[in-house]
């Protein structure tokens, strides 16, 4: 009996160390992050969701609409992003690159300070916002 509970606590010794050894931090990606707007009668949401939406430290982000907008405009008090592109403009409802979050917004939260889609204000803009993953 004693040999069997050494093999098994051999076992789930190198069970533990294989696991461990494969948590390590992925590397960011190079694909993009989108967010995606909608407008809803007034409460607007991004990728599904009406409130705040992390966005990765190292990646640029694509702002667009969900489905095909006339226009869509983002006002930020803090631009969060290398180029300085805020506020975020699309006159003509197409995507827009604002590039990569700057090196030292990582853990920072920045909240809209407007929203509006095709010509309508979004009410819950000032719940929106982008937090960036250090």
């Amino acid at each position: 009996m004693s040999a069997n509970r050494s093999r098994t606590a051999i076992a789930a010794a190198v069970v533990l160390v294989c696991c461990l050894a494969g948590c390590h931090s992925q590397p960011a990606s190079d694909e993009p992050q989108y967010i995606m707007l909608t407008y809803n009668g007034g409460s607007c949401q991004q990728n599904g969701s009406p409130g705040m939406l992390d966005v990765r430290q190292g990646q640029a982000v694509i702002y667009q609409g969900a489905s095909q907008l006339r226009n869509f405009q983002v006002g930020f008090a803090d631009c969060p992003f290398i180029a300085g592109n805020c506020p975020v403009k699309s006159p003509n409802g197409n995507s827009i690159n604002v590039g990569k979050p700057n090196a030292d917004t990582g853990g920072s939260t920045f909240m809209y300070s407007s929203l509006t889609i095709d010509n309508e204000p979004c009410t819950n803009a000032a719940q929106m916002g982008v937090k960036v993953a250090p």
